[in-house]
């Protein structure tokens, strides 16, 4: 989350500045949540995967992902700046980066508060236990 966060408040800070040094400041964020995203991705293949074999797959495809979403971001971006200038182009790509982080926060299952997630798996596990009819 913290990675997903550190996305938005990045495009507003360069949507601000003209100063190079403040670009280079700004930068250190994208290398945070680009540490960030590069050691989760793989706990997660990992996770998903276990004893599957198939963890070179989850990994190709969560490059494939990350490249997809590079080139997507490059045209969308530079299709905003060419009609709208580099506020309206950074701004964008952080509302964009903004939709991730709420969609992340509502709706993946790590997210929720404990007691929830706690209900919800034990009535999960309930309903796998077989009854007499």
């Amino acid at each position: 989350m913290v990675a997903l966060a550190v996305l938005p408040v990045r495009g507003l800070l360069f949507s601000m500045t003209r100063s190079p040094y403040a670009v280079v400041a700004i930068q250190l964020l994208d290398s945070v949540a680009s540490g960030i995203f590069n050691i989760i991705a793989i706990v997660i293949s990992s996770d998903l995967m276990r004893g599957t074999g198939r963890f070179n797959l989850a990994q190709g495809l969560v490059a494939l992902a990350v490249g997809m979403g590079g080139a997507l971001g490059n045209v969308t971006g530079g299709y905003v700046v060419e009609k709208f200038g580099f506020t309206a182009g950074f701004l964008t790509l952080s509302a964009i980066g903004g939709l991730a982080f709420i969609f992340f926060a509502v709706l993946m299952p790590e997210t929720t508060p404990p007691e929830e997630r706690t209900a919800t798996q034990h009535a999960d596990s309930q309903d796998l236990i077989p009854t007499s009819s």
